[in-house]
């Protein structure tokens, strides 16, 4: 699909050219809704979070005059590659070889499901007879339904199915983590964080450290229970019910759900924050972080879910709902503290995309010092519970 005459459309980074495009309007038309074109502030969670730091880096971004953003707000993720980290964590970026293969391997079984080809040698005979524009028309034939359901029942099992930035060294550098080190990488202040029970929100991952998947209920058992559940009502399941026994009590040392899913984060989100903000403090002063602790849902999904992956995200944008957690979340009974945390955590996010220090007068109760400190997000039912590590 490469056309060879523009290196960043070749890097195949569509997502990051996307995001580009949104902040070059933005910074051309953000005054007319009475925004400030000179102070614009970059945020994403999850994914979003390796693609905000991906554009900390790309050239295009970088390079930039004026700037396209003012202010980074990675949450919950990271931009290191596995070579980055110490042994045994898990990166959250591949180097662009792997997306080479991804992209090669989808062709091939793309031929084989539609009978074109029998095999894989055939698949590689059949490519090396037609010219580039053929295998894109041919690619092109495929609905985005068709090509997802080959990569999730085909690569899956080869372990190329994961998506992110690919770090081809034109549209993004072939490690961001070194360019970041060299002072490669757009400087502005940051704002990090991570939830405490990260792992929580991925119980099927617990396979990769050796154990059985931590949920027992299926993605449709997981929904109806949840969008009909009701949080001022005594319980409605066990934790037994939803959580196998292998991983019970929760709080078991070692074993315990809990313990697993800590090893979990440990392994793989908060290895990867850690080592970007290191890298990044070492270049610059303004770097804030926060980890969110808050756990106060209806038993048991205090249990289940507690402070799990995209649960500080109601509170920073003051939206607990409807969703497929607000049931199973937001009682009567926490509704003080949760509102409480809420306009902390908005305030203290508004404060810093305005001035770049997320210090908001009397948001917090304590001052929020610079990383390596952190400072935790958390209520009791009645109210806030903030203080620094």
């Amino acid at each position: 699909l490469k056309a060879g005459s523009d290196a960043q459309e070749d890097s195949g980074n569509f997502a990051l050219l996307d995001i580009i495009q949104a902040l070059r309007f933005v910074r051309r038309d953000i005054d007319k809704f009475g925004g400030d074109p000179k102070n614009i502030t970059l945020m994403g969670q999850s994914a979003g979070a390796i693609n905000v730091y991906a554009l900390l880096t790309t050239p295009a971004t970088v390079q930039a005059r004026p700037s396209l953003f003012h202010r980074a707000v990675p949450l919950s993720g990271g931009i290191s590659l596995a070579s980055n980290l110490p042994p045994g964590r898990l990166p959250t970026l591949n180097p662009a070889a792997v997306y080479l293969a991804q992209g090669n391997q989808l062709l091939s079984q793309q031929l084989i499901v539609d009978g074109v080809a029998a095999d894989a040698a055939a698949a590689a005979a059949w490519v090396a007879s037609h010219t580039p524009e053929q295998v894109a028309a041919y690619m092109r034939l495929h609905t985005p339904a068709q090509l997802l359901t080959t990569l999730l029942t085909r690569l899956a099992a080869l372990g190329l199915a994961g998506s992110g930035p690919i770090p081809d060294g034109a549209m993004l550098p072939t490690d961001p983590i070194s360019a970041i080190a060299a002072g490669q990488y757009l400087r502005v202040p940051v704002l990090a964080g991570n939830t405490r029970d990260e792992g929580k929100l991925f119980p099927t991952f617990l396979t990769l450290l050796g154990g059985p998947s931590g949920r027992l209920v299926s993605d449709k058992q997981l929904f109806d229970i949840q969008y009909a559940y009701q949080p001022d009502a005594a319980p409605q399941i066990a934790i037994e019910q939803w959580i196998p026994g292998f991983y019970l009590p929760v709080a078991t040392p070692g074993t315990g759900f809990n313990a697993r899913t800590e090893l979990l984060d440990t392994l793989f989100l908060q290895a990867a924050a850690d080592n970007v903000l290191a890298t990044l403090k070492a270049q610059q002063n303004e770097v804030w972080y926060y980890r969110f602790d808050w756990d106060e849902e209806p038993a048991p999904f205090n249990d289940i879910y507690g402070a799990a992956h995209a649960f500080d995200l109601p509170f920073l944008f003051g939206n607990f709902g409807p969703s497929l957690f607000a049931n199973v979340a937001n009682s009567s009974a926490n509704r003080p503290g949760r509102l409480a945390l809420s306009k902390a955590m908005m305030r203290s996010l508004a404060a810093f995309a305005r001035d770049g220090d997320p210090n908001a007068p009397r948001a917090l109760g304590t001052v929020w010092p610079a990383w390596p400190a952190k400072l935790i997000f958390d209520a009791t039912p009645a109210g806030t519970a903030i203080s620094v590590q």
